[in-house]
């Protein structure tokens, strides 16, 4: 195989890799326990040699670039991870903190080299896969485990002055007090995320598997307060970008007998009056286990000026 994009999206559990052939399709692909670099001595460099040998067992005679998507902001570089809070070594640090992980993979591979927040990579993905316009204002919510968001105004992905912008998950919730795992309290990953709809199982129903929640307990009231609080992201991001589309995903959000229509209604009655004028369009991010992988091929492509 030759001009593939290698893409990789590191994630807090798993890590997936894969082989993205020009018509953006994954040839060949593979999953691996982020723990296999998180815990390891050296991170960048089991990454690199995982790369290696991804492209060695799978006979990939050129590659065109890597391209990597992280649990992590940025920096406006595409090179520099600021800091990995959610993938963390064994002594409990972040296994990336402003680590220019770019320049030592391309100095390794002899390839071009692009990082980009694996939320971005998502986004792009969706906008590919849905024919949305990538020219107007879509904004893109993924509540998983934690709470990731990203942005695309005119084709472009919002990152800020430095590459820190929408850290959705850590934005505080008014007299709110309970400890995130960041360090600070109050944060919105408190509230809205898979970790929250954890601790709801674990005191209202044990008995329960998580996965079946929604299916049995949506119109209860520790569900329903949940349902909430994960609107009320959706609608402050609303208010504030005015979107043409918002993109939904993530694992709670795709679970089954998740209430889209009350939560959509939730939404709608939160957001600002301005932007109802007009409204937006909702769009389910649609379960895919490579999108991380061709969104992070996307990324490279733009960076290479293809699209």
């Amino acid at each position: 195989m030759d001009n593939m994009i290698i893409g990789l999206d590191v994630g807090g559990t798993y890590l997936r890799i894969g082989a993205v052939d020009q018509e953006r399709r994954v040839r060949c692909s593979k999953i691996i326990e982020s723990e296999t670099v998180s815990k390891s001595k050296d991170p960048s460099d089991t990454l690199c040699r995982i790369i290696e040998e991804f492209i060695e067992a799978n006979q990939i005679s050129k590659a065109d670039a890597v391209s990597v998507g992280v649990p992590s902001s940025v920096s406006t570089d595409n090179q520099t991870v600021i800091c990995t809070t959610n993938m963390q070594d064994l002594e409990g640090r972040p296994i990336f903190r402003n680590a220019n992980i770019a320049a030592y993979l391309k100095e390794r591979l002899q390839l071009p080299v692009f990082v980009n927040n694996d939320t971005g990579n998502i986004l792009l993905y969706d906008i590919y896969s849905n024919g949305l316009q990538d020219d107007s204002v879509v904004v893109g919510i993924y509540i998983g485990t934690g709470v990731g968001a990203s942005v695309m105004i005119d084709g472009k992905l919002m990152k800020g002055a430095n590459g820190a912008a929408l850290d959705l998950g850590h934005i505080p919730y008014y007299k709110a007090f309970d400890r995130c795992s960041c360090g600070k309290t109050g944060c919105c990953e408190c509230y809205a995320s898979g970790w929250r709809l954890k601790q709801i199982r674990e005191k209202y129903y044990p008995e329960d598997e998580i996965r079946d929640l929604f299916k049995k307990h949506a119109d209860e009231e520790p569900l329903q307060d949940f349902l909430y609080s994960c609107s009320h992201v959706f609608s402050v991001m609303a208010t504030i970008f005015n979107p043409v589309s918002v993109v939904a995903g993530g694992g709670v959000l795709e679970m089954e007998g998740f209430p889209r229509k009350q939560f959509e209604k939730l939404v709608d009655q939160n957001t600002g009056l301005d932007v109802m004028t007009y409204g937006f369009r909702y769009v389910y991010s649609r379960p895919c286990t490579d999108k991380g992988i061709i969104g992070a091929a996307l990324f490279a492509e733009k960076r290479m000026g293809r699209v």
